[in-house]
């Protein structure tokens, strides 16, 4: 396998673990890769019946994939090395999200596994980056994410931020905000038809985007 061939495999896998995360995905579409990934539709189920073919999914036509155990611990991994380096680029070295975003991206396919579990040992083995994303540990091989997002929040119910989206911009534009992991937000008024909402950013009133409401989350009540 070649080296640019690798590195395709790994984007795939790392892009369909983090869709499948949530429980309440069963399976991604072709047309859910693609969009993940800025391809056209016949390029994601090119690459799906390719990854089947190494073991890594199971493709079933016209519905999209599932993953096997070996791909969602090769794609964990990807995930794994893509957030400890992020997060050794923002807390240590002084980075952007966004910039480090993108370095993350192109050095989690040529760092070691040595270099990797070095800064992961420098940095206490986190279990969370700073954004409250979960990093997954060596050989983890299932992986899914409790939480919900604010746009499901009840209105003027004060509730902790748990996390933060990964999308770097994203991030940066709720950081701008002040809406970070620990902060307590209530969502005051959603307007659908303006596309805005007002949220209370501990005791400080804001308007945002309404889109912006899925990007940040909160665990709920386990009764």
């Amino acid at each position: 396998m070649s080296i640019l061939s690798d590195y395709t495999t790994e984007n795939y896998l790392k892009a369909i673990v983090k869709h499948l995360s949530d429980p309440t995905h069963k399976k991604i579409s072709t047309g859910q890769l693609a969009a993940l990934l800025g391809v056209t539709s016949p390029t994601a189920t090119v690459m799906m019946k390719k990854l089947e073919k190494q073991g890594y999914v199971r493709y079933h036509s016209h519905q999209g994939c599932t993953l096997t155990v070996e791909g969602a611990r090769y794609g964990l991994n990807i995930l794994r090395r893509h957030r400890l380096l992020e997060t050794f680029l923002v807390t240590d070295l002084g980075l952007g999200w966004e910039e480090a975003h993108q370095e993350a991206e192109r050095l989690e396919h040529a760092a070691s596994d040595q270099l990797i579990q070095a800064i992961s040992t420098k940095m206490g083995d986190p279990s969370k980056d700073p954004n409250g994303n979960m990093i997954p540990t060596r050989g983890q091989a299932s992986f899914t994410v409790a939480d919900c997002p604010f746009t499901e929040a009840p209105i003027a119910a004060p509730l902790a931020v748990s996390r933060l989206c990964p999308d770097s911009r994203m991030a940066t534009y709720l950081q701008s905000q002040r809406i970070a992991v620990g902060r307590r937000v209530t969502v005051i008024s959603v307007d659908e038809a303006i596309g805005i909402a007002q949220v209370d950013v501990d005791g400080q009133v804001k308007t945002i985007s309404a889109k912006a409401l899925g990007y940040f989350f909160y665990e709920p009540d386990i009764e």
